[in-house]
């Protein structure tokens, strides 16, 4: 019969048990230290990147409502133009009826020339919205 292990023995076992165990918690305390550290950095990255985006943004919107209000306002003196033309044709034996129908041809291509670059502003702002959707 194999002799059971002595108490001093038993102990010596425990206590070196203990002691890994003892290790093996303080490493995992290291890398969990090192690990909420890693994660701190990257929540701080994330928010300057955040409020980064936020500004990008508030610009976006600022010339957005910048370009509503010059094509409002455009639109207006293409409008006050149309009215100044048609009181010059009440007045045509004035003005020759040329004169009125290149006020005419210019009026319209201030107005499509108006709206092209319209157009060509919002894609561009379409465009950096889509690449800061697609940087997050």
């Amino acid at each position: 019969m194999a002799k059971k292990p002595g108490f001093k023995k038993f102990r010596k076992l425990v206590a070196t048990d203990l002691d890994g165990l003892r290790a093996e918690f303080a490493q995992m305390r290291t890398d969990l230290d090192a690990t909420r550290k890693q994660l701190d950095e990257m929540i701080a990255v994330n928010d300057e990147l955040m409020a980064a985006n936020n500004k990008v943004v508030a610009d976006l919107r600022l010339l957005d409502e910048r370009l509503v209000h010059m094509g409002r306002e455009f639109a207006n003196q293409i409008h006050e133009l149309a009215t100044g033309i048609d009181g010059l044709e009440k007045h045509a034996d004035s003005v020759s009826a040329e004169a009125l129908a290149e006020l005419h041809d210019v009026q319209a291509r201030l107005a499509a020339e108006q709206v092209r670059y319209e157009i060509a502003f919002r894609q561009d702002l379409a465009e950096i919205a889509d690449q800061l959707r697609r940087a997050r």
